[in-house]
């Protein structure tokens, strides 16, 4: 094993690992999956080991790896009302007052009211975070 970076919980509910998922630590920082990789496990913040191993830092939860990237520009939020997912070019209003439209064609469906919403820059690539889906969006204002 290699430097540890971080040891302590998940600060939401976990999932698994999918594409792009955004992880916030009990220690308030951020880091996203910096390769695919699916694994579907349920929890509700788990414990996490974060470690520095060849120059990756990996995410370990419950036996099971990942490589991910910290990330320091994040903004935190909610959808102003409801949210249905994804679809197409769409805009989110955000209650800080932000509106934010899909960047990249996705459809999924997932309904939520005022749900809490993670916008972050990836690489010059924003992405948002809802209820643990995310897609690709730009700033309208």
């Amino acid at each position: 094993m290699g430097r540890v970076i971080y040891q302590g919980k998940i600060d939401t509910d976990f999932e698994g690992f999918n594409d792009n998922v955004i992880f916030k630590m009990a220690n308030d920082t951020y880091w996203i999956q910096a390769q695919y990789h699916y694994w579907y496990h349920y929890a509700y913040r788990p414990d996490a080991l974060i470690t520095e191993e060849n120059g990756r830092n990996m995410l370990t939860v419950a036996g099971n790896s990942i490589p991910v990237r910290r990330l320091d520009s994040v903004i935190e939020s909610q959808i102003d009302g409801e949210f249905n997912g994804w679809d197409g070019s769409k805009q989110y209003k955000l209650v800080n007052g932000q509106v934010w439209q899909q960047a990249e064609y996705k459809y999924e469906y997932k309904y939520a009211y005022r749900p809490e919403v993670i916008v972050c820059d990836v690489g010059g690539t924003y992405i948002m975070s809802v209820e643990g889906t995310t897609v690709p969006v730009r700033r309208i204002r």
